[in-house]
């Protein structure tokens, strides 16, 4: 039998050459070990690439290097390769998933020109049986090895922890950024746009636009739609704060019957036009709340309409609410809007609060935010969840799911704690609050 493998320089191309190799590794092993090791050996020359063994096959086999390199490897969900280490010449691979009789828990490939000997599971755990020397060498092999990887993988997650906190505070600055240009260019907007509603209004109740129903027609469209882009900007800048943590809190008290009366009076012509029907239960016995009452009737006209956009013509929502004692929050006021509608699928529960988001598929383009699956900048909920995280309190939505055919509903939950301070003056007198 003829080798073309190499140890100190020297080829092996006998058994003894092979016996004196594992003498060299596994000083104190029996000779009787070393001569069955050696007569169950065989010498193998590879080339580079060659995958010795693969992550997840059956363990069949032991190998020892004797002269080259080895890469271990491990195989990543999307299908590339992450590598681990190299070990080369004097070191066992694959004697693990031996020992626990399972599969390779990484994959093996040649990086350069490598002799190694394989050695057949069998007669490797035959000669292990009987060798106490054998066995402890390899546990202090794969001691060493555990030992390096480990200090391998310290430093590779410190190392990703450094660029993952780099890449964060980048994005928080550009976050802010974009934040502090979506602010000020809602505010310089929104000041012209309430100077052309005030003259647009001012002009509908001209006497000469009165008498002429083409005027009128044309001066009611443009007080129709600086009323919708007056509201895009407010809905902007409120979320902006909600984003800056700037939304501020000026309580007085507050009639939650008084604020669902008010929603349903400036929701009236859309719930008429679309057949809904708004129910109203429990809020006239709600106590008085201490809250901000025009960013609380924001939240509960966001969670109304909301339930207008995704309920089907002639379907219901319900707002009621009652007292009750949460875990949470202690006593606290409890208000829920329901509806008819479509639902939410269960990965959107919780995204359906984030900015911009949207569930299902929506009108880019609508004449109004109150059409079915109509247009709208996606920010209503996020407006909600931040004025009622800034009372202290609580905001979830519950659905069986979506479904545009059997309309399973959904149900918005607000809890808005009692032991309130009472009536605090909040430090921000902006007007860009009010409705």
């Amino acid at each position: 039998m003829c080798y073309n493998a190499y140890m100190d320089g020297s080829p092996i191309s006998s058994q003894k050459d092979i016996e004196g190799f594992f003498l060299s590794l596994l000083s104190d092993l029996e000779e009787d070990d070393l001569r069955e090791l050696a007569e169950a050996a065989e010498v193998r020359f590879l080339p580079p690439g060659t995958v010795i063994c693969r992550e997840g096959d059956e363990g069949d086999a032991v190998y020892a290097i004797v002269e080259g390199e080895l890469e271990i490897l491990q195989q990543l969900d999307d299908e590339n390769e992450r590598h681990l280490h190299y070990t080369g010449p004097g070191e066992f691979v694959g004697e693990m998933a031996i020992l626990k009789q399972g599969a390779r828990s990484a994959t093996v490939r040649t990086s350069q020109p490598t002799t190694i000997i394989e050695i057949g599971r069998e007669s490797f755990m035959k000669v292990l049986k009987r060798s106490p020397t054998l066995g402890f060498r390899l546990l202090v092999r794969l001691t060493d090895r555990l030992r390096d990887s480990d200090q391998q993988a310290i430093a590779e997650l410190r190392r990703a922890n450094e660029e993952l906190t780099c890449a964060l505070k980048q994005l928080a600055r550009i976050d802010k950024t974009k934040t502090d240009f979506i602010q000020v260019s809602a505010h310089e907007l929104r000041t012209p746009v309430a100077s052309l509603l005030g003259y647009a209004q001012m002009l509908s109740d001209n006497s000469n636009v009165q008498e002429n129903p083409q005027l009128q027609v044309l001066t009611e469209g443009i007080v129709t739609g600086t009323k919708r882009l007056h509201r895009v900007f407010n809905s902007i800048l409120d979320v902006s704060r909600v984003m800056t943590d700037g939304l501020e809190i000026r309580r007085s008290p507050v009639s939650m019957a008084v604020i669902f009366d008010g929603v349903a009076v400036e929701l009236g012509p859309a719930l008429e036009e679309r057949g809904l029907t708004l129910e109203q239960e429990g809020l006239g016995s709600l106590p008085i709340y201490s809250g901000d009452p025009d960013l609380l009737y924001k939240a509960f006209y966001q969670l109304v309409n909301n339930g207008i956009k995704y309920t089907p013509n002639g379907g219901r929502i319900k707002a009621s609410g009652q007292v009750i004692e949460s875990p949470d929050l202690g006593q606290c006021i409890e208000i829920v809007i329901e509806d008819t509608g479509i639902g939410i699928a269960p990965e959107d529960l919780d995204l359906i609060f984030a900015k911009f988001y949207r569930t299902g598929e929506v009108a880019l383009h609508s004449s109004s935010t109150t059409k079915f699956k109509g247009g709208g900048p996606g920010l209503g909920l996020t407006i909600a969840q931040g004025t009622v995280l800034a009372h202290g309190g609580l905001i979830w939505a519950e659905s069986p799911g979506y479904d545009e055919e059997t309309c399973p509903g959904s149900r918005f939950v607000v809890q808005l704690p009692l032991n309130q301070p009472a009536m605090e003056a909040s430090a921000d007198s902006s007007p860009e609050g009010a409705r």
